[in-house]
């Protein structure tokens, strides 16, 4: 019942899917699925399509394996299920199996590159890195401290590569190894109008730095140069003379002296070099002059150059008995020279052989005696040194060429040369001459005999007349003005001296000194001055024992034993075995033990006790010196370690008591076998078995599985042979004796299959070995033995996997589609599938209103009576709608259909959103709302009329009034109140006696008995009331009222008019009256008499003052001061303290005035305030010092920057904030952190941009390209042919073939394989690698590149197993044959076998000479296999 109801489920799910096909089979209908939905056949059917039906399941394993390539499993008597082996999956088609790629999931494990090797995943590493011990991680290789980086200075180590790094002053150059001094200067801000300098520019980050040539200086402007005057500021290196010109100076010396060859010194000149500086016996030189002396007997004339014999004998000879009378020694007195100063004349020159020389006053002179001479007559002949001949008449040695002095000891000055250094030198343009022969050593530029070919120090050009700007004036290239830099200088003025441990010309040579023991390097020519204590040409040695100082040239004065400091001298203390240093607290270095640490340790490389000596032997090995290896079985410190049992033939290391083991295994015991695909020792080697070859863990030899055989498992078996190596041989006598290579099995033809090939292929499967899996699609026959196919209706092609054309249906898409308006017929049944918005049996009616799309079956959803389209339903909106249902309102500033029209209403004028009209607000009118309203008008489109009176204006959006001065009101129709005057009523009048004025203008309108602008004065004597125009008519000498005009004053007044109040003392009428008020601080009513108190004071006599906050009379008024300024008791009015002004001290002094009145200045930094009492400076933050004029020091920030900031790295602090501005390469809140991957620069805040996943330089934003790119982005592969880091790799591949752009390896084309690609593809092996067998009939070649057949002459087809059809031959059955008349066609050559009766190549000649009967005839005689089948 369980089947019944499964048949049941399916036939209801598949009945309608069930058609009838042509023709039966055993007396069975033939059916054919339309839909090939599923594979599971139904109940009592079995097979693929068969329509066979049996009354029992069949076991389907049981036939052919199923159709399973390796495994069928047997799921119920009806189901199976093909299975693969391990390390295989199921391909497409459910029925072979597939070698599975371990590399596709997950990459195999791997980090870097997997490959497979035999179905398991093998683990490579990118360049740079190597394959960690669990065979999966990559580890990073140090190139730096391998040393094979050939970096010329130093070496940075990256992931999986390296960086080349320079010295300060040095470039990397284009190969990244070696490193090149930088002498470029950069220019970029100074190209245009110089940076605005006068001279020198700069440029830096911050933009052009000005400077000047040497000799100027930079102006207030920072921009301009003015001549420095050396020789006024004393800045000039002259010792004498200084004169000054434009951009330098030039040095002169006095009478007597020569200018030094380095232009600021002075040399004495040696006058008596020069024709005996005129005298006639001796001369002698002096600083600045010189002096004649005369021999014995003989004194200087007056001219103080010649001699004149003596009137009387200096000395007298006495002879004795013929014994002489020794003389007593020579007496050398003072000699006291007048100087004549001497005139520098305009016509010297530098190239005379004579020189200025100072002549002087001798009162006194002496003589030497016994031949002897000097100026103390201390020398001899004997003392004539380098080949020079004493000249006693003369006083002095004769020299030879390029020696001079008295005795010839001295070489020639500068300038000089020949014997006695008495010719100059001719040289030009500051040429130096040998001291011998005179010839001229030309500087740099300059050539010539006497370098006469060349400018001056300082000039250039044709002419010698252009100056150029290298430094102390130095030589320039004649024709460019270039510096000609000196060795030991550089730079393009030639002005900067050789960086440090850089010397010679252009400072391109790199001081070889070690630099920890030298002071300096001489940048002329490299020689290294070492530090005290040390020595040696590069000063790498240290002063031998018992030497220390400066050039190792001092002996140490220790007591014997006692070694010194080879720097100080400083005798060292001797320390106690074990211990050395100033202190003797330092332990003895690794090597050395005993007092002092002077002794060497002999314990084979181990260490050894640092008092004693005594060795410490190392793990391994034993003996007093650590000589001997341990015994077999122990190992360690001191042998006492016992060895593990090591197993199959693993050695006990003595060293740390491991197990060595033999190749082929592996473990801490050696116990385990290598892994499979490993070999040799440790199992460090790869196998190279293809094809599941297993290699022999020793030696590596691999054990071909079956069918395939060779030392990697890479041939297959050759024709016969099968099996394990290839070593069983084949048992098929049928055919032509081959068979499968792994299980034997016989080669039938084509279409059949069984173990004597008498079965024919399965549904579904075709050709040799029904190895082919029939392509028919859509349910069409497939032939068992070529696999042709029979289509059903409305399909075609080769496979029957093509739908009939457009326009075709039915069988062989015979029949033609009738659907009009791009409807498409069923390729299957012909019916019409009309397009959107089409309907009825040819398509040619259109969709109804309201409905539209696909067969008019959508409702269309238009709102707002918008129109619908047939075919796609979009909605046509009316005017003011759009949405995609016409749903919504046109939005602000759009109108009309679709709401696509822009509205043109101005100053807020609303848009009709139908017609686009415009509504305009208040104020506005005209068709855009463009135009204001006209005066007098206002509101909406200006339509209503303005109110306003007494001039007031009104607003042309609301109409409401602004009146004029004056007036006040809705409609400006109210004056202003009495007192009060101008706009809006809000000044006050400022009258006296009754503060009425013009509400409009503020003048007062003074009240009867008063005049002036304030009304604060009196009529004149003599009139009164209004305007003062009324004369008073009082007797002469009464008074008349300024207000009545009434004769006499009442009581309290006085005056002509009657306009004083009665002078204190007095009252009443007339004030004739005197008060009788006794007290200090009272008054008397100048009316009645009564007494009362003065403001601010009351009590009894007035004799109490005001309370503190309270003024006036009586002291009634409370006071008014704020900010504890002080009342004035009497008039209440305010004393303000220090800070304050103001009529009751509200106002704080101003920022930068403080004090009382505010009246004093403090002068406080910008966007500081000062205290306004005491006038202190409080700064703002970020500001600090007296007067805030001081920023933060660096490091600090806050209020008067008693915060510390907390930035690093080169981080700058922001003085107000504390947050820090980070540095290139840096971030965080106190740049602390690195940039995260992906940024660079200041804070991080640049998105680098390399690609191809290049990492750029945190710092410069530089990217740092992976192996296989090049490119400032890395974005350029490398091109073909070459590789690896920055593409400088070539590969090294046959044929042209590409290589890996990172790693280098060969990428074969199709056909090729091999290390290099040097190998073709063996036979029937083709495509990527070799690693696709061909699949041909037989032993049919295929293209070892696409793996298409090379079909034999005579075959054709995809596999080369189909016969040539009727009249073709030749390759691929390409040819037509050409036989007439029946002939037969050889379809491998195209020759023509004629039917009797024709003969010739295509069988058409002859065939009427023959009758019917004799054709009959001679065919009977024949043999029938005259034509071959």
């Amino acid at each position: 019942m369980a089947s019944l109801g499964w048949f049941v489920v399916v036939l209801v799910g598949f009945w309608s899917q069930l058609s009838p096909g042509r023709g039966a089979n055993n007396g069975f209908g033939r059916y054919r699925y339309q839909r090939r939905n599923c594979y599971t056949c139904f109940y009592g059917y079995n097979g693929y399509n068969t329509g066979r039906m049996k009354g029992a399941a069949v076991h389907s394993c049981a036939v052919s394996n199923g159709g399973c390539e390796q495994d069928c499993v047997q799921l119920s008597p009806a189901h199976y299920q093909c299975r693969c082996r391990p390390n295989y999956h199921l391909a497409e088609d459910s029925k072979h199996c597939k070698l599975r790629n371990p590399c596709a999931d997950r990459n195999g494990g791997c980090v870097h590159t997997c490959r497979n090797e035999g179905g398991r995943s093998q683990c490579d590493c990118r360049p740079g890195y190597t394959l960690a011990q669990d065979g999966k991680n990559c580890e990073d290789i140090d190139e730096c401290e391998t040393g094979q980086t050939a970096c010329a200075h130093g070496c940075h180590n990256t992931q999986g590569s390296f960086t080349c790094v320079c010295n300060p002053a040095y470039k990397l150059g284009a190969n990244g190894r070696k490193c090149y001094r930088i002498e470029m200067e950069i220019v970029n801000g100074c190209e245009t109008a110089n940076g605005g300098c006068s001279q020198k520019c700069q440029h830096s980050r911050l933009g052009p730095v000005c400077s000047c040539n040497h000799g100027y200086h930079l102006d207030d402007d920072l921009r301009t140069c003015v001549d420095l005057d050396e020789c006024e500021t004393g800045s000039s290196c002259c010792e004498q003379d200084c004169t000054n010109y434009p951009g330098g100076y030039e040095c002169y010396c006095g009478a007597g002296y020569r200018l030094n060859s380095d232009g600021c010194g002075c040399d004495d000149v040696d006058e008596c070099l020069v024709d005996n500086g005129g005298c006639d016996h001796t001369c002698q030189n002096t600083a600045g002059s010189f002096q004649c002396y005369c021999r014995l007997g003989h004194r200087l004339d007056e001219g103080r150059l010649s001699c004149i014999p003596l009137e009387r004998a200096v000395e007298l000879l006495e002879w004795s008995g013929r014994i002489a009378v020794k003389l007593p020694p020579p007496q050398i007195t003072q000699l006291n020279d007048n100087f004549q100063p001497l005139e520098l004349h305009d016509d010297y020159e530098e190239d005379s052989l004579g020189e200025l020389r100072a002549q002087s006053t001798l009162t006194q002179t002496f003589v030497c005696l016994n031949e002897t001479f000097g100026h103390d007559c201390s020398l001899t002949c004997d003392d004539c040194s380098n080949g020079g001949v004493c000249d006693l008449e003369e006083g002095r040695c004769d020299c030879p060429d390029g020696w001079t002095g008295l005795v010839c000891n001295q070489t020639c000055l500068e300038g000089t040369f020949g014997g006695n250094c008495l010719f100059s030198c001719k040289c030009k343009n500051g040429a130096t001459c040998d001291p011998v022969s005179g010839h001229c050593r030309c500087p740099p530029g300059v050539s010539g005999d006497l370098c006469q070919d060349g400018c001056p120090s300082g000039l250039y050009g044709k002419l010698c007349n252009k100056k150029c700007n290298c430094a102390s004036n130095g030589r320039c290239h004649r024709t460019y003005g270039a510096c000609l830099c000196d060795p030991g200088l550089y730079g393009r003025f030639c002005h900067l001296p050789c960086p440090k441990w850089a010397y010679g010309p252009g400072c391109s040579e790199e001081c070889q000194c070690f630099q920890q023991n030298t002071l300096e390097c001489h940048r002329r020519h490299g020689s290294c001055v070492c530090k005290p204590g040390y020595r040696g040409k590069n000063c790498q040695e240290e002063c031998d024992r018992g030497y220390y100082g400066l050039a190792c040239k001092r002996t140490c004065e220790c007591p014997s034993g006692v070694p010194c400091d080879h720097v100080t001298g400083e005798c060292l203390r001797q320390c106690p075995p074990g211990f050395y240093g100033d202190n003797c607290d330092l332990d003895c270095l690794k090597g050395r033990y005993g007092a002092g640490c002077n002794q060497l340790c002999h314990c084979s490389g181990a260490p050894c006790d640092k008092v004693t000596g005594q060795c410490h032997c190392l793990a391994g090995v034993t003996g007093q010196h650590c000589e001997t290896e341990c015994e077999d079985g122990r190992w360690g410190v001191g042998c006492s370690g016992s060895c593990p049992h090591c197993q199959n033939g693993g050695v006990c290391d003595k060293h740390n008591g491991t197990c060595r083991c033999q190749p082929g295994y592996m473990g801490t015991l050696c116990q385990s076998v290598c892994p499979l695909g490993r070999f040799g020792l440790g199992c460090q080697l790869r196998c190279r078995c293809d094809n599941g070859g297993r290699c022999h863990l020793l030696t590596g030899r691999c054990a071909c599985p079956e069918g395939w055989t060779g030392p990697s498992c890479s041939r297959a078996c050759d024709a016969g042979r099968w099996g394990v190596d290839c070593a069983n041989v084949c048992e098929c006598p049928d055919n032509d004796g081959s068979c499968d290579l792994i299980t034997g099995q016989c080669r039938c033809e084509a279409g059949y299959t069984g173990p004597r090939c008498q079965l024919k292929c399965p549904e579904g499967s075709f050709g040799a070995g029904c190895r082919r899996r029939c392509q028919c699609a859509n349910e069409a026959a497939c032939e068992h033995m070529g696999g042709a196919c029979t289509c059903l209706p409305g399909w075609t092609g080769t496979f029957c996997e093509k739908p009939c054309p457009e326009g075709f249906h039915g069988l062989e898409c015979q029949q033609q589609c009738q659907c009009s308006n791009g409807g498409r017929c069923d390729h299957l049944t012909g019916a019409c599938h009309c397009p959107d918005g089409w309907v009825g049996s040819q398509c040619n009616t259109t969709c109804q209103a309201g409905w539209f799309g696909s067969g008019c079956q959508h409702t269309c959803e238009c709102c707002n009576n918008a129109s619908c389209d047939p075919v796609s339903g979009q909605c046509q909106c009316m005017p003011g709608w759009t949405g995609a249902n016409c749903e919504k309102e046109c939005l602000e500033g759009f109108y009309g259909s679709d709401c696509l029209h822009h509205c043109l209403c101005q100053n807020g004028g609303v848009c009709d959103r139908f017609s686009g009209g415009c509504l305009c607000p208040n104020g506005w009118t005209g068709a855009a709302c463009e135009l204001e309203c006209a005066h007098g008008w206002f509101g909406a489109d200006c339509a209503q009329p303005c109110e306003c009176l007494n001039s007031g204006v009104c607003d042309r959006r609301s109409g409401e009034c602004s009146c004029g001065p004056g007036w006040v009101g809705q409609h400006c129709q109210t004056a202003c109140e009495a007192g009060l005057f101008g706009p809006g009523c809000e000044e006050q009048c400022r009258c006296k006696h009754g503060p009425v004025c013009d509400h409009v203008s503020g003048v007062c309108v003074c009240p009867p008995g008063w005049r002036g602008p304030l009304c604060d004065r009196a009529c004149l004597p003599g009139s009164y009331g209004k305007d003062c125009v009324l004369r008073c008519n009082c007797p002469h000498g009464t008074s008349c009222n300024h207000v009545s005009g009434e004769c006499g004053c009442p009581p309290g007044f006085t005056g002509n008019g009657c306009e004083q109040i009665c002078q204190p003392g007095t009252y009443g009428l007339n004030c004739n009256q005197v008060c009788q008020c006794s007290g200090t601080n009272q008054l008397c009513h100048p009316d009645t008499g009564l007494c009362y108190c003065t403001p601010g004071y009351h009590g009894y006599n007035c004799s109490q003052e005001c309370d503190i906050g309270r003024y006036g009379p009586n002291c009634e008024r409370l006071c008014q001061c704020r900010n504890a300024g002080v009342c004035q008791t009497t008039t209440g009015t305010c004393q303000c303290l220090s800070g304050y002004i103001g009529a009751d001290c509200n106002i704080t002094c101003p920022s930068g005035r403080y004090g009382q009145d505010c009246a004093r200045v403090a002068l406080c930094g910008e966007g500081a305030r000062s205290d306004p009492e005491t006038g202190r400076c409080v700064c703002k933050v970020g500001q600090r010092g007296e007067d805030c004029g001081q920023g933060c020091a660096q490091g600090w920030y806050g209020v008067d920057c008693g915060q510390r900031c907390n930035c690093r790295n080169g981080g700058v602090c922001d003085p107000v904030s504390g947050g820090c501005t980070c540095g290139l390469g840096w971030t965080g809140p106190s740049c602390d952190r690195e940039c995260p991957l992906g940024s660079y620069g200041a804070n991080c805040k640049q998105p680098c941009d390399c690609h191809n996943n290049g990492t750029c330089d945190r710092v410069t934003g530089e990217c740092r390209c992976d192996p296989g790119y090049y490119g400032h982005l890395c974005e350029h592969a490398c091109p073909a042919g070459f590789h690896g880091h920055h593409c400088q790799l070539q590969c090294n591949c046959r044929g042209h073939a590409p290589c890996d752009p990172s790693t280098g390896h060969c990428l074969c084309p199709p056909g090729y394989h091999g290390y290099r690609c040097e190998k073709e593809c063996e036979q029937r092996r083709f495509g990527v690698s070799c690693i696709q067998s061909c699949d041909c009939e037989g032993d049919t070649p295929c293209d070892p590149m696409t793996g298409r057949c090379l079909c034999p002459p005579g075959k054709m087809g995809t596999h080369c197993d189909t016969d040539c059809p009727v009249n073709r031959y030749g390759p691929d059955c390409s040819e037509s044959c050409e036989c007439r008349n029946g002939a037969w066609c050889d379809p491998r050559n195209g020759r023509c076998t004629c039917l009797q009766g024709w003969i010739g190549p295509t069988c058409q000649e002859g065939g009427s000479l023959t009758s019917p009967q004799l054709g009959n005839r001679n065919q009977e005689k024949n043999h029938s296999h005259t034509v071959p089948v």
